[in-house]
């Protein structure tokens, strides 16, 4: 019975203090994969998130809070008043479109905190034996500390002959060979697949197979807000402007006025980006700014005549970056692994 509880616990979540399973026992990979990266896994690996510092623990929760407090509200105050009046249907039309955008703020919010962003297999290409001294280590081949430059196609119809070329990296920490628009990220542990930035309010990277759910998240945060302002209007409005009889609604009107300003901010700043095909992490290398540290807050983001990802036109390049396919896991963390035959899950 105690293995039996030990067990589910190990299901609900996995931390890094998990035992190490006996030598070649077959097990799931979420119960080995806290040795080697930053990731707590919960549900059987079905959900995951990050090794949090004393300094961004509390960020998470509060983006959940400030998302279930004005529906709580909402629901107490404003949907009752605005689907009992039969003088205009149009009311409870917006009561539906809160609710229906509600759940898709905090579901998206949940999708791109708890889902892989990308993550890519780590230990591929580990290098060399070396013999010294009785002992057998792997060492990095010094080729491997060189950036293989490679010839690549570009679709821009403004510059065919451009000489252009895209180049491929090796992760020391990973020991893997990136992929193209791949970045190792320290927070989580591992290298992303098209890395756009690790965000702190939901604990998690945001890469090619998140990014759609991070911008749903934006988008239905910004049309939660402003449904917030205009029920909360129209219940005032109807009760002639006296805000003690309508003191609920002054307060989620101030208060989507004051939540919708962020994300808006941050919606408008990844249009501009996938508009020139651009992720963060490759429009901070064209900063020439370096005392500016919040790329959202650059004044300017410009074309790269040098992208080769750039397809020449801004609405194209923003729903092929926004609109990507996901892709496979890579590294599913449910799958049969053994831990000592596994070479993805050493440390080298």
């Amino acid at each position: 019975m105690p293995g039996l509880w030990r067990g589910f616990l190990r299901w609900i979540i996995t931390l890094d203090q998990t035992p190490l399973v006996e030598d070649r026992k077959q097990t799931r990979a979420y119960q080995t994969l806290p040795q080697v990266t930053n990731y707590i896994f919960c549900l059987g690996g079905r959900l995951r998130t990050n090794k949090v510092s004393n300094r961004t623990k509390y960020l998470p929760p509060a983006v959940l809070f400030i998302i279930i407090i004005p529906c709580v509200l909402f629901s107490i105050f404003e949907a009752p008043y605005n689907t009992t009046r039969h003088d205009n249907r149009s009311l409870i039309a917006l009561v539906v479109l809160f609710y229906y955008f509600w759940l898709m703020t905090i579901i998206s919010f949940f999708q791109t905190a708890t889902s892989d962003p990308g993550m890519l297999p780590r230990n591929i290409h580990p290098g060399q034996w070396q013999s010294t001294n009785q002992f057998s280590t792997f060492v990095t081949p010094q080729d491997y500390y060189n950036i293989v430059t490679l010839p690549a196609h570009t679709s821009k119809k403004n510059h065919p002959t451009m000489n252009n070329s895209i180049d491929i990296k090796y992760c020391r920490t990973c020991k893997i060979w990136r992929p193209p628009r791949s970045y190792h990220c320290p927070n989580c542990g591992v290298c992303i697949q098209t890395h756009d930035h690790h965000c702190i309010w939901v604990n998690n990277c945001v890469g090619q197979r998140n990014y759609r759910y991070f911008i749903t998240f934006l988008v239905g945060a910004i049309i939660t807000s402003s449904l917030l302002i205009v029920t909360g209007s129209i219940h005032l409005h109807r009760a002639q402007g006296v805000s003690h009889k309508a003191p609920v609604s002054i307060l989620l009107i101030i208060y989507g006025g004051l939540t919708i300003w962020y994300p808006l901010i941050l919606l408008l700043y990844h249009i501009a980006m996938t508009a020139t095909q651009q992720t963060t992490r490759e429009y901070l290398k064209t900063m020439s700014d370096n005392s500016v540290k919040n790329p959202v807050m650059h004044p300017r983001i410009k074309r790269v005549p040098t992208n080769i990802y750039d397809r020449g036109n801004y609405v194209t390049n923003m729903f092929s970056l926004m609109g990507q396919v996901r892709g496979p896991n890579l590294w599913s963390p449910r799958d049969k692994v053994s831990q000592t035959a596994d070479w993805r899950l050493q440390e080298w």
